[in-house]
């Protein structure tokens, strides 16, 4: 009994040693101590490590704090003890009541930022330009003032989402760049002034309210930005032009001609690699996704693959109603689904704690379940309902459509024919590895689809991103844990019915 108590003695005794040399252990005490006034923060303890999985909203890799899920939590005062957190990536504190200046040079591995609905106060936080690695910025609803820096954040290459609403901000939105990879953007309710500019243009209208000397012309509707459909249908800037009708499919209502998509209320979704997706009103209440096409095929060969989609009907597949086709562009009218992609769920997954800890929202087994099953039989009637073989080309978590039944629906059937010759390094993700050298010229095969099928089936297990640390694709991830006879480390325990095992 005496040795037994020694060597748990001695047990706490080193534990408690690591934790005083961990610097990030210092730097969440001294958080707790000047933030945490209603001891919401109960569970970080002097006597355990916060990376032992008891700590409410953390989350660690190697012995160091990487995710910060703080939200809702009555937080007060300053976060400049969290400045001692060099290897965050994430760090999440919406609806609290913080207040302190923030310099986000203190977090150079930072890749999400939220901090909506505090009171923190004074210029856009400084140090904008170290986190180059950040994807997804949120500041609104807070007391921000100033200017909003947007040549810095115009060169911060991975940055997807920017959400600076219902601040005090002034000045301009123009910037040196006229282009970036934002396609989230949300600048309302500031005191901002001058001309939008044209790359920003593309944004709903919504995203610029509330500024009452900020001018310019946002997307509104589709017809504000429809010149070229407008002149192939015979507009009046000279010579005639041959009349091009739309052509529909069974199942096609609320609409007969391409006028009637123009005249229609929409609302940009989202830019992917082969267009821009808008959500379209109809006049009489009916709504549909038009996919905007620039970059396209022949006439020819674009009724002909058009023939083939607009055919296929089964639950599983995000049905094409009708599609126009000009020479400056193509519309693809599908079903509308009050929909999100699989891959912002999986997104979540990762946002919140990586693959393993508390502070997230996991899929259940069940839900992942239905989920994978649901995809394969829409791809399994896509290879087998047709002589031609038909195939995706393009299978991503981000070609996957989730119904609020909870289906999976797969979306944007052979549009890889429109690809950019350029892929990103997500996109080769999901490319065989035969294919991968020249994949925009390569001739893509059923095999291919299922390959890429495999890719977001490993993501659904895994919890991972397709892409990792240092350009790691997903597969190369889980094929060097399975040679180091860790293979169970790769399943995202967080969703039940998975056990963990080791060979034998």
């Amino acid at each position: 009994m005496a040795m037994r108590r020694l060597c748990v003695t001695i047990l706490i005794f080193s534990l408690l040693q690591l934790s005083l040399c961990n610097p990030d252990f210092t730097a969440l005490l001294a958080f707790k101590s000047s933030s945490d006034h209603f001891n919401s923060l109960s569970s970080w303890s002097n006597s355990t490590h916060p990376c032992s999985g008891s700590w409410l909203g953390v989350t660690c890799n190697n012995g160091r704090v990487t995710h910060l899920v703080l939200d809702r939590l009555n937080l007060t005062g300053s976060t400049r003890a969290l400045a001692r957190l060099p290897q965050l990536r994430l760090l999440s504190l919406n609806h609290n009541r913080l207040s302190s200046a923030v310099n986000l040079s203190s977090w150079p591995n930072l890749k999400h930022l939220y901090l909506s609905d505090n009171r923190f106060s004074g210029e856009f936080p400084a140090g904008v330009s170290s986190i180059r690695r950040i994807r997804r910025l949120v500041l609104s609803h807070n007391n921000f003032s100033g200017e909003i820096p947007m040549n810095k954040l115009t060169q911060l290459r991975h940055l997807l989402t920017l959400r600076l609403e219902e601040n005090s901000f002034t000045g301009t939105l123009s910037s040196n760049s006229s282009s970036s990879s934002i396609y989230d953007f949300n600048v309302s309710g500031n005191n901002l002034a001058g001309e939008i500019p044209a790359w920003l243009s593309q944004f709903p209208l919504s995203s610029f309210a509330r500024n009452a000397k900020l001018c310019g012309k946002p997307l509104g509707s589709m017809s504000r930005r429809r010149t070229g459909v407008h002149r192939e249908m015979g507009g009046s800037d000279g010579a005639p032009r041959e009349r091009n009708e739309m052509v529909m499919f069974e199942g096609c209502k609320g609409f007969s001609k391409v006028d009637d998509l123009l005249k229609a209320s929409a609302e940009l979704l989202g830019k992917g690699s082969v267009g821009s997706t808008y959500k379209v009103v109809m006049e009489g209440g009916g709504v549909v996704a038009v996919k905007r096409v620039r970059e396209g095929l022949k006439r020819r060969e674009i009724d002909g693959l058009m023939k083939e989609i607009g055919g296929l009907r089964h639950r599983n597949i995000v049905s094409l109603r009708a599609y126009y086709f000009s020479r400056d562009e193509l519309l693809l009218v599908y079903d509308f689904l009050t929909q999100w992609k699989l891959a912002f769920s999986l997104a979540r997954l990762q946002n919140f704690a990586g693959n393993r800890g508390p502070g997230r929202t996991p899929l259940d087994w069940t839900t992942r379940l239905k989920l994978a099953s649901g995809a394969a039989r829409g791809l399994a009637f896509l290879h087998g309902c047709n002589k031609s073989k038909l195939t995706h080309g393009h299978l991503t978590s981000s070609n996957i459509i989730v119904d609020t039944s909870g289906n999976a629906c797969i979306a944007d059937i052979g549009l890889h024919h429109f690809l950019p010759a350029q892929s990103s390094s997500s996109d080769n993700a999901y490319t065989p590895p035969e294919l991968a050298v020249n994949h925009h010229h390569a001739k893509l095969s059923q095999k291919a689809d299922v390959y890429s099928f495999g890719v977001v089936l490993l993501e659904i297990l895994t919890g991972k991103m397709v892409v990792g640390e240092g350009e790691t694709s997903l597969a190369k991830w889980v094929e060097m844990r399975q040679e180091e006879e860790w293979t169970w480390e790769v399943f995202d325990l967080s969703c039940g019915g998975i056990k963990r095992w080791s060979r034998r």
